[in-house]
C-alpha cells in the first residue's frame, strides 16, 4: 500500500508515536511518505528518524508568509496541476469559488497528490484531517483517515465551535480515537459510530528493557519526569508537591523537555529552595533519556485543563513510563484512566491538588517494596493494551478493509 501521513510538523520530539507507526508500517513493507505544513528545523529527534531516513520520506507543503512570494508559488503550483489534471485542478477551483475564498495550502496539498498516487491518507489530529480533505473536493479516489488525540477535540473545538467538523464527518472514511474520553467527545459532536474504531497510540516494546525498581540502603531515591514545559502538563503542582516533602526523604527530581514555561519554572524552584533536588535536563538525546529511566523510581505526570481548554489525550509518557517498571503518579485527566491501572500500577489524583500529589508521592517512597509489583503489573497491561507491534497490525488491516 502507498500511505501519505499528514501532520503539523515534521519530526517533533513531543510525538513519537507518530513515528512508531510509520515505521511499523515501514517494517511491514508499505511504502510511506510524510506530508508536514512545518519543519522542525534544529531540535532533538527520535533516533528511529535516523534509521528508517525519515527526513527524505517527508514533503514540506509550506504557505510562505511573503505576499508576492506566495502569489508567485501559487501560480506555478497551479500551472502544474492543471497540466497534470484538468478535472481534479477545476474540481478544487470549484470548491474555492463555493467557499468564496482561495486557499494556497490546499492547492499545495493538491499538486503532492496529484504527483503522487497514494492509497491511504492519514491524518493525524483533526484539524489536518480537514486540511486534507482536498482531495475528496478534486474526486481523488484514496480512502481518508482522521486520528483524533485531545487537543482537537478540547481546545481546537473551543476556538472554532462544535460544528467545525461537519464536512470531515461526512466525507472521511474512517477515524480512530484513542480511549473512551475521546471517543465520547466525538460522538457528542456528530462523529458517525459507525465510522470509528479505537486504536490507540503504541510504543515499540522491544526497545523498552522492563526493569524491577527496588531502593538499595543509602540510595538516593529519583523521580522523574517527561514532556513539554507548558500550562497543560502541570509541572508547577510537581514541584510544590516535592516542596512539601523535601527534607524528610533523600530525592532527586529530574524534569525532561522544554518550552515556555522554563524560566518561571526555574524561578519556583529556587523561591522554594529546592535548587538541590529538581533538575531541568531540557530536551535530552534518546540515550540520556533511557538512561534517566533506567534510574529513575518513580514517574509524575500531574497533567492538568489548561486554560484555554487544552486536554493532554492518551499520555504516551505514561505508557512509556510503566513499560520501563515505574510506578507512576498522575493526575485524572483526559484519557489517562484509559492509559493507567489506578491503584495496581500507579496511582491517579485529581487535577491541580497538590496534597494529594504529595501524599501519593510520600506514600510510595515509604513503601518501596511495592514498586516491584506496581511496575510488573504496568509492564504486562502495556505489553496487552498498548504493543505497537499489535497496534500497528491493526492499523493496517484498517487500511485493507477500505481498499
Amino acid at each position: 500500500m502507498k500511505i501519505a501521513f499528514i501532520v503539523s510538523q515534521f519530526p517533533t520530539i513531543s510525538e513519537t508515536f507518530i513515528v512508531q507507526q510509520i515505521t511499523g508500517l515501514l517494517e511491514m513493507g508499505h511504502s510511506v511518505q510524510i506530508v508536514s505544513f512545518r519543519d522542525s528545523h534544529p531540535t532533538p529527534i527520535q533516533k528511529e528518524v535516523q534509521e528508517y531516513n525519515l527526513i527524505a520520506k517527508t514533503v514540506y507543503v509550506c504557505v510562505p508568509d511573503n505576499k508576492m512570494q506566495l502569489r508567485f508559488r501559487g501560480f506555478i503550483c497551479l500551472l502544474e496541476c492543471l497540466l497534470r489534471n484538468p478535472r481534479a485542478t477545476l474540481n478544487l477551483l470549484s470548491y474555492f469559488r463555493k467557499i468564496k475564498c482561495f486557499r494556497y495550502l490546499d492547492l499545495f496539498l493538491a499538486r503532492f497528490f496529484l504527483r503522487n498516487s497514494i492509497d491511504i491518507i492519514h491524518a493525524h489530529f483533526g484539524p489536518n484531517g480537514l486540511q486534507s480533505l482536498c482531495t475528496k473536493w478534486m474526486g481523488i479516489h484514496s480512502r481518508h483517515i482522521t486520528s483524533f488525540h485531545g487537543y482537537d477535540v478540547s481546545v481546537y473545538i473551543q476556538q472554532n465551535g462544535p460544528r467545525v467538523y461537519e464536512q470531515l464527518f461526512s466525507f472521511g472514511d474512517r477515524f480512530t480515537y484513542n480511549s473512551q474520553a475521546t471517543k465520547d467527545k466525538l460522538v457528542s459532536l456528530g462523529c458517525p459510530l459507525h465510522k470509528m474504531i479505537k486504536l490507540p497510540m503504541g510504543i515499540n516494546l522491544k526497545a523498552i528493557p522492563f526493569k524491577e525498581r527496588t531502593l538499595l540502603p543509602g540510595e538516593k531515591i529519583r523521580l522523574l519526569s517527561v514532556g513539554r514545559l507548558v500550562e497543560m502538563k502541570g509541572r508547577e503542582y510537581a514541584i510544590k508537591a516535592i516542596a512539601q516533602i523535601k527534607g524528610k526523604y533523600n530525592i532527586h527530581y529530574d524534569i525532561v523537555g522544554d518550552g515556555p514555561l522554563r524560566d518561571d519554572l526555574t524561578k519556583m524552584v529556587t523561591d522554594l529552595g529546592l535548587d538541590d533536588i529538581i533538575q531541568f535536563r531540557g530536551w535530552t538525546d534518546s540515550e540520556t533519556l533511557e538512561m534517566l529511566y533506567s534510574q529513575a523510581h518513580l514517574f509524575i505526570h500531574p497533567s492538568i485543563t489548561s486554560s484555554d481548554g487544552n486536554q493532554e489525550g492518551q499520555g504516551v509518557v505514561l505508557i512509556e513510563a510503566q513499560a520501563y517498571g515505574i510506578p507512576v503518579i498522575a493526575t485524572r485527566h483526559g484519557a489517562f484512566p484509559d492509559s493507567l491501572l489506578d491503584g495496581q500500577s500507579g496511582f491517579l489524583v485529581p487535577e491541580k491538588d497538590v496534597e494529594a500529589l504529595a501524599d501519593k508521592i510520600e506514600f510510595l517512597i515509604k513503601n518501596p517494596q511495592l514498586w516491584p509489583q506496581l511496575g510488573r503489573t504496568g509492564r504486562r497491561f502495556v505489553e496487552e493494551q498498548f504493543d505497537a507491534a499489535i497496534l500497528n497490525k491493526k492499523l493496517e488491516e484498517i487500511y485493507t478493509e477500505l481498499l
